[in-house]
């Protein structure tokens, strides 16, 4: 019950600080933005260097 509570309160103060440093938020989120687009694009460069498994590769295990 206290988690419940203490969720709520979190939310309620969530919700009141983006409507009280409305561009703060926006600056925090325009920020964010490029070093979002950076880690999607050395995640995706990471992925193209794994090997792809064969078919009989994955049978062997």
């Amino acid at each position: 019950m206290v988690h419940i509570i203490l969720g709520l309160l979190l939310m309620a103060l969530g919700v009141w600080g983006l409507y009280d440093e409305y561009y703060y938020v926006v600056d925090f989120l325009k920020g964010s933005i490029p070093l979002a687009l950076m880690a999607g694009g050395l995640l995706a460069a990471l992925a193209g260097f794994v090997p792809v498994k064969q078919e009989e590769e994955l049978c062997d295990e």
